[in-house]
């Protein structure tokens, strides 16, 4: 009884009280009534929570049997909030709102006024919860009902008027700057004076009016702003649209990225095309493919650090771009030749970067930097590119026979430089790819230790007066192929050759030696009878393969099957009776004479044409004025067979991966559609992007040789046989 009465009592006393204090704040308007009604609530706020103290046994026993009775009756602190809400804010809350929605105005405005009144207001908002508090249900009616929902209209009709004003005074660009600039102030004071809760609705409600009715104009500067470059414009757009979502803000932007890097790549690369110097040499034209590829990856790389915050799904879109043109432009078009092949190109731009004599290709680097990070760096930009490639594994053929060639012929810039390549194409590509280059890395290191070994064990007993070097391979590990053709060796060469056999198979007498004459080359001085000058005495040092060294050795005999050696000019030897003493094959000798007559090395009496039916004998007048000349590069044809060889290794090593990744999907799957199996099979393989073709050949060839059958009520059904 003494329990009610008591409680009723203070109802009715604060009840009186906040009746008054409502009366008085009627004398107040605008700033004045929110500085009153703050210093109120704080005030109550405080004397409250001493009543709450005061009343506590109260709270403890009569209060909890009255709620566990089913009466509607609150503790003390959740009564005095509730006559706070009941007897003051709802007789204050139009002009206190106005005030609110007024200063708030202002600020917008660019006026002075403080913030700090509004975000008191608006906490006693969250505070006062609802007239359920005993439930705890709709604990933010107030603030939702009578502060957020008619903020949020205000603020929409306000930015309304707002967008339309803007637009009318200037462009779209303008006004995109404009929004940036008042969306990040809005966000800066929504944090400071709203509930969390209501941050992402209020956001939404901005970003529909001030984002949304002008999304078609603003995406429609994007691609001007990329053609201009203006990042930090592309970073304000990019921001905008975000606050729209994926599909609506971001997608099209992803859309218009890719076509636009997709097509400015195919233009950079298709200017460099029509390049003079691009059609002067294979070298040449990959160093000017991959810097038209890695210039513009790295503008929009740029772009898309800087001004999307490395965005995934515009990341997503460079790379398909990038991916796009880099495999199909106007310098690799789809064609059977390998050398138009985006991974021949780039494999071939790796061979310059880290051969010896290409100083001018690794001339780019940074002003400063040692040439070892210089090339560190180049190399780094080139796996850029290789990690775009469609055809892998024509790069890694093509790298493999470059490697190879480096390796043999000792022309790598530096051992640093390609254990730095080995390690990049380890990261993206796995050990399963290197591993083959560190054998043969291996095996350079073993052969330098046998040939010092053997040079030692035959200081006195060397059967010849010359360098001679040798190479000692391992034939799994390394793409040489046997020569094509027999070859006599010359007496002088066959005597080394022979001691260096003897002694390989001292210990090694189960292993087979395979000399590859035809990557084999040597150096050779040879004296004309005419010259005149420093060569008369010291004469001309000619860099030969061996097929060379085999036809020039056969004019410096005192005797042999041709004529003349008596004769000042040296002997006169018939086609014939250069094939015969070195059995090369005919169409070898011919190529070697003709690259002799060209450079006027030798003379034959057919106009210096070399024919079959020619008579050759050296030029005693020869005269040059290097006197260190090489005769053994490369020829066009070789380069060409040699492609061709490439891409039917090539074509069969794929045939042999899809039918592998053919029997793993159906051993694990047992039976599968045709269309099924097409698409498990183009997913499996990542070294290259299989053609439906030949997939389809790959079955038939395993229904032929019985791993797969076709199931006899429905042919287009595989079925796999164990």
């Amino acid at each position: 009884m003494y329990g009610r009465q008591l409680y009723t009592r203070l109802n009715d006393h604060v009840s009186q009280f906040m009746a008054d204090v409502a009366a008085k704040s009627r004398e107040y308007s605008g700033d004045e009534l929110l500085a009153f009604y703050n210093k109120e609530w704080i005030k109550y706020g405080d004397a409250a929570k001493m009543i709450h103290h005061i009343f506590d046994y109260l709270n403890r026993h009569w209060i909890l049997r009255e709620q566990d009775d089913g009466n509607n009756v609150c503790d003390i602190n959740t009564l005095m909030f509730r006559l706070w809400r009941n007897k003051f804010f709802m007789e204050v809350r139009n002009s206190l709102l106005e005030s609110v929605f007024s200063l708030m105005k202002r600020i917008r405005d660019g006026q002075v006024a403080d913030l700090n009144l509004v975000k008191s207001v608006v906490d006693s908002f969250v505070s006062l919860g609802s007239d359920d508090m005993v439930s705890g249900s709709k604990k933010m009616e107030v603030y939702d009902s009578y502060f957020l929902k008619p903020f949020i209209e205000g603020s929409r009709q306000y930015y309304q008027a707002e967008s339309e004003r803007v637009l009318k005074e200037g462009s779209i660009r303008n006004y995109m700057i404009w929004v940036f600039e008042r969306l990040k102030e809005e966000d800066d004071r929504a944090e400071m004076y709203l509930h969390e809760s209501s941050l992402r609705e209020f956001g939404e409600a901005l970003n529909k009016v001030l984002i949304g009715k002008q999304r078609a104009n603003l995406i429609s500067e994007f691609k001007p702003m990329l053609v201009a470059q203006e990042k930090e414009d592309l970073g304000r757009l990019y921001e905008l649209l975000k606050r729209l979502g994926e599909v609506m803000g971001l997608e099209p932007l992803r859309t218009i990225f890719c076509d636009f890097v997709q097509e400015a790549g195919q233009d950079a690369v298709k200017k460099v095309s029509g390049n003079q110097e691009a059609t002067e040499s294979m070298a040449n034209k990959s160093r000017l493919f991959v810097q038209a590829l890695l210039s513009v990856h790295e503008l929009y790389a740029g772009i898309l650090r800087d001004s999307f915050k490395d965005d995934p799904g515009l990341s997503k879109s460079l790379d398909r771009a990038c991916q796009g043109f880099i495999n199909e432009n106007a310098m690799c078009k789809k064609a059977e030749d390998t050398e138009a092949d985006a991974a021949r190109l780039l494999a071939t731009y790796c061979d310059t970067l880290l051969r010896k004599g290409n100083a001018n290709a690794r001339a780019a680097g940074e002003a400063g930097a040692s040439s070892e990070d210089n090339l560190e760096k180049q190399l780094a930009q080139a796996i850029c590119v290789y990690r775009y490639l469609s055809n892998f594994d024509v790069f890694h053929a093509s790298y493999v026979r470059f490697f190879a060639r480096r390796l043999v012929n000792e022309q790598s810039v530096s051992t640093h430089g390609e254990e730095t390549m080995i390690s990049l194409l380890k990261e993206v590509s796995g050990v399963d790819v290197t591993s083959r280059l560190s054998r043969m890395f291996s095996d350079i290191t073993v052969s330098k230790d046998k040939i010092d070994q053997f040079k030692e064990s035959t200081q006195n007993t060397r059967t010849f007066d010359y360098e001679f070097d040798m190479k000692v391979l391992n034939t799994a590990s390394w793409p040489f192929k046997a020569p094509e053709t027999k070859l006599k060796l010359p007496a002088e060469l066959e005597r080394a050759v022979d001691q260096y056999t003897e002694f390989f198979h001292k210990d090694r007498g189960g292993r087979r030696l395979n000399w590859l004459w035809q990557y084999s080359k040597a150096e050779i001085r040879m004296f004309f009878p005419k010259a005149t000058g420093p060569a008369a005495k010291a004469g001309y040092m000619f860099q030969v393969s061996t097929f060379q060294l085999a036809i020039l050795m056969l004019f410096n005999q005192d005797s042999g099957p041709g004529t003349g050696y008596e004769s000042a000019d040296g002997p006169t030897l018939t086609f014939d009776q250069i094939v015969a003493a070195t059995e090369l094959d005919k169409d070898i000798v011919l190529d070697e004479l003709a690259l002799f007559c060209k450079a006027r090395v030798m003379n034959s009496n057919t106009a210096n044409k070399a024919t079959e039916k020619s008579q050759y004998t050296l030029n005693a007048g020869f005269k040059s004025k290097q006197m260190r000349i090489n005769l053994s590069r490369a020829k066009k044809s070789d380069q060409k067979k040699e492609a061709k060889d490439m891409q039917r290794a090539v074509a069969v090593d794929r045939s042999a991966s899809i039918q592998a990744a053919i029997v793993r999907i159906m051993k694990a799957r047992k039976q599968l559609p045709h269309r099924e199996l097409i698409q498990a099979t183009i997913e499996n393989i990542k070294l290259f992007h299989p053609q439906v073709t030949d997939i389809k050949q790959s079955i038939d060839k395993l229904i032929d040789t019985g791993y797969l059958e076709r199931d006899e009520n429905t042919r287009d059904l595989y079925k796999y046989l164990a």
